[in-house]
This record gives structure tokens, sequence and C-alpha cells, in this order.
């Protein structure tokens, strides 16, 4: 049988975020650092601006991260899967690095989120906006008809 527990006043996420450590805030350092990587995005050689990626992140997002796009051929389909490629954003050792392995992930609770990197990186250079380049690990799978994969 499972318990319910009965809560007589609202929660605070805040302090809860606060009991267990999590960061609200980025140091300057940290700041100062994304807004000079944010100004000059590192673009790979690879253009894949061809496809009509659309995003797979909840209305109201703002880090969009992933994007797909599904093509009939000629023997099943084509699925580009491009994911944001936040780490070229990230110069190892420095304080984005830093500040992310010392907070691990991304939290989220009912009140809100705290992001893994800074919100000019998670929520624009380094985000999959629309009519915006942006840096993203291209994976292209071949279907046959009936969905098995083909090549990679």
């Amino acid at each position: 049988m499972a318990r319910v527990l009965k809560v007589s006043a609202p929660l605070d996420f805040a302090a809860i975020r606060a009991g267990a450590g999590v960061p609200e805030e980025f140091p300057a350092e940290v700041l100062a650092e994304a807004d000079r990587v944010a100004a000059d995005p590192p673009l790979p050689e690879h253009d894949a601006t061809d496809l009509p990626l659309v995003t797979l992140d909840p209305p109201g997002a703002r880090d969009l991260d992933q994007a797909v796009h599904l093509a009939r051929t000629a023997g099943g389909y084509r699925v580009s899967y491009a994911i944001a490629d936040v780490g070229a954003f990230v110069p190892l050792g420095g304080a984005i690095d830093a500040a992310a392995r010392r907070r691990g992930q991304t939290v989220y609770s009912p009140d809100g989120r705290t992001p893994l990197h800074p919100p000019q990186l998670s929520e624009g250079a380094a985000s999959l906006l629309p009519g915006q380049l942006r840096p993203a690990a291209l994976w292209t799978i071949d279907l046959d008809a009936d969905g098995e994969v083909t090549a990679v």
C-alpha cells in the first residue's frame, strides 16, 4: 500500500534546492566566459543547414537542444537527428567547465529549473533556435520500409 503524505503548507523549493547544495546563480567569471564564447560560435566544417530540422522540445522550452528530420527514401526512410553541441562552447579547464562539473546536471523542480550552463549558452548561442546557425552533432540513420536500421 502506498503512503500518502499530506502537506499543510506550500513547499519551499528554493529552500530544498539550497539544502541540497544546488547553486542558484553563476559566478561572474562564468558569465563573463559565457559572454566571450557566445560572441563567436564555433561552427563545424560540415554544413547541414539544408535539412529542415524541427526541435523535439516541449512548448515553452528555452533550451532547444534536440532536433530531427525524417525523409522518405527509395527503400525506406532517413532519420537525421541533431543535438546541440554545447561542449563546443565550453573551454576545457575554464570557468564554465568548472561550474558545469560542480553542478553535474540541469535540476528541474516544480517552480523552475537550475541550468547546467549559463543561459546565454543554454538558451542562446548553443540552443538550436530557428533561423540561427548553431554547432550540433548530427546522426544520419537509414531505415528500411519496416523501420529496421540499414545504415548509420
